[in-house]
C-alpha cells in the first residue's frame, strides 16, 4: 500500500503546483506551447481558465484522498474500487497520448509530463488488488 500512499503525496504535489500556476497562468500554458489553444478554448474569456485550473487541483486532491482512503489511511469513501480504476485507466491513457506525442514531436517537457502519469498508474495498480487494507475495497 505504500504505491498508493506515494500516489496520494504525488497528487497532492500536482494540485499544489497547479494552485501555483494560477499566478502565471499564461506563462505555464506558454511552455508547454498550448496558449493559443486554452485562450481560444474558453472565447477570451481569460476566467475561465482560472477556473478550469482550480478544477483540475481539485480533481488531483480527490484522486489523493481515493487512494489513501485504498490504503485505510482515511474514512472509506464511496466507490473506492471503482474510483481506482478510473485513476488508472485515466492516467494510462494520458501517459499514452503523450508517449505518441513524444514520438511525433519530442519536448522534455512533454516527455516528463507523459511520465508521470504512468508513474501514477504504477502506484495506483494495488488499488484494484481485493485485500491488503484494514477493510474490503468496494
Amino acid at each position: 500500500m505504500k504505491r498508493l500512499r506515494l500516489g496520494a503525496i504525488l497528487h497532492f504535489i500536482l494540485a499544489i503546483g497547479h494552485i501555483g500556476c494560477l499566478f502565471v497562468l499564461d506563462e505555464a500554458f506558454d511552455a508547454y506551447g498550448i496558449k493559443e489553444l486554452m485562450h481560444n478554448m474558453v472565447f477570451g474569456h481569460v476566467w475561465m481558465l482560472y477556473a478550469l485550473t482550480i478544477c483540475i487541483a481539485l480533481a488531483f486532491v480527490i484522486a489523493g484522498c481515493y487512494a489513501l482512503s485504498a490504503t485505510g489511511d482515511i474514512r472509506r469513501l464511496p466507490l473506492t474500487r471503482t474510483a481506482i480504476y478510473v485513476i488508472i485507466v485515466l492516467y494510462s491513457l494520458r501517459a499514452l497520448a503523450g508517449g505518441w506525442a513524444c514520438i511525433t514531436d519530442f519536448k522534455w517537457l512533454q516527455c516528463i509530463s507523459s511520465l508521470i502519469p504512468a508513474f501514477l498508474t504504477w502506484c495506483y495498480y494495488p488499488g484494484i488488488k481485493r485485500g491488503g487494507s484494514k477493510f474490503p475495497i468496494d
